[in-house]
């Protein structure tokens, strides 16, 4: 069976909880309260003496080199971070940001610099509580060791980071690689495990609107089933996520509600506590973010104030890479009977992400023939998802491009090249 797209509420919440800073400095004063307890309980099980022949009695410069080192390396660290953020949203887009915030590497090491610094503090606050023996002193020793060895390795990594952080080619790498795994985790399961809904849900359904105004950004569609199997329903899911929702919309259309009014706004409240709602989209579940952000960033990156028509090309580049494993249409895989759900839309994700640089890059022949050439190489990879679709996107950069450049030699090969591109498609897929 094909890997599920949809990620469960508690799932996604405990992976979303483990990119917190906060976690993984936690785990650093919990070792440092874990050795603390650990040397006083074995305190009286290492061989008296053993502290003094291996250095243990050293501890306490150890420990205060490491409290004051790391505060100041902890503040630099930030100050970098905080240069890096404004790089980004200045040189890309404010919406890639999150990526840089949620970078692992980053992470990983501001949270050793800031736990080493408490776990320091933890070490020389129990040492002046006179609890620790010679043997305690031994244990707080080794695995002070260890810390010292964990914060070097994440030094070098942070100085092979930082040669990249925030440049618009890390960004774009990293918008990238969360948009090809959203897409293809997307595409294992176009429907998210539900029946296909084809066109508007049936008009004796009932609307099921948001709490709030926001994004959806996770749908629980395993609970969504267990409700539905458990009332006899049927839902149709009409806002997946990425979809922006308000008061007056739906998130579901459901059948069979009960009319009994308040047993009805009970479930009512369990099927809108399966979505999670939020100011904002994420990369995670919503590949057509993914590729807004790109868009985003080819469209400052052809503003008269960067004039960067290079980094546009490379944007339509990395949209065609990303778009190259969706290489024919999937069939439904239902593990949830009771679900409907419609399909990622290939035409709007295209128009979303190529139309805005068309425009932006009207007049730039370097972007409008990559632009060709990209519809064109989707064209031939995968005629049946996308040939309509770029024909049609075709001709519309084609018109922005008519409007844009003044050398009728330019045109002439844009035009060829949207013509070659019509005609492939028309050979598989008869154009509308």
């Amino acid at each position: 069976m094909p890997r599920r797209a949809h990620v469960g509420r508690l799932q996604w919440r405990i992976k979303e909880l483990s990119q917190r800073l906060w976690v993984r400095v936690s785990a650093f004063a919990v070792l440092g309260v874990g050795t603390a307890l650990m040397g006083f309980v074995l305190k009286d099980v290492i061989p008296f003496g053993l502290a003094g022949k291996i250095g243990a009695d050293a501890i306490d410069p150890i420990l205060n080199i490491i409290a004051s080192s790391m505060l100041t390396v902890t503040t630099f660290s930030l100050s970098i971070l905080t240069a890096a953020y404004a790089t980004a949203s200045s040189g890309s887009t404010p919406r890639a940001v999150q990526l840089l915030i949620k970078d692992s590497v980053s992470q990983t090491v501001l949270a050793t610099f800031i736990g080493a610094f408490v776990f320091s503090l933890v070490g020389l606050i129990m040492l002046k509580t006179q609890l620790y023996g010679e043997g305690g002193r031994v244990v707080l020793f080794f695995v002070t060791l260890l810390v010292v060895i964990i914060v070097v390795v994440s030094l070098l990594r942070w100085i092979n980071r930082l040669g990249e952080l925030g440049l618009i080619g890390d960004i774009m790498t990293r918008v990238e690689s969360s948009t090809a795994k959203a897409l293809a985790n997307r595409l294992e399961s176009p429907w998210m495990g539900a029946n296909p809904l084809r066109g508007s849900p049936p008009a004796d359904s009932v609307v099921v609107p948001p709490p709030v105004v926001g994004h959806v950004q996770n749908c629980d569609m395993e609970s969504l089933s267990e409700l539905a199997e458990k009332h006899d329903l049927i839902i149709y899911v009409t806002a997946t996520p990425g979809d922006l929702v308000h008061l007056r919309s739906a998130l579901f259309h459901v059948q069979n509600l009960p009319l009994d009014q308040e047993q009805a706004d009970d479930i009512r409240d369990d099927l809108v506590a399966c979505v999670t709602v939020r100011p904002t989209r994420s990369f995670e579940q919503d590949p057509r973010f993914g590729f807004a952000v790109l868009s985003e960033t080819a469209q400052r990156a052809l503003s008269p104030a960067v004039n960067d028509p290079g980094t546009a090309v490379a944007v339509i580049t990395r949209v065609l890479r990303i778009l190259s494993i969706w290489q024919e249409g999937r069939q439904p895989d239902v593990d949830y009977p009771r679900l409907y759900a419609a399909e990622m839309n290939a035409d709007d994700l295209l128009r979303d992400c190529l139309l805005p640089v068309a425009r932006d890059g009207a007049g730039i022949f370097e972007v409008q023939i990559a632009l060709q050439d990209c519809l064109l190489a989707l064209t031939h990879l995968a005629p049946e998802v996308f040939g309509q679709t770029a024909a049609q996107l075709s001709q519309d950069c084609l018109v922005h491009a008519r409007q844009g450049m003044v050398l009728d030699s330019q045109i002439a090969q844009i035009v060829r090249r949207s013509d070659e591109l019509q005609a492939t498609a028309r050979a598989v897929v008869p154009l509308v």
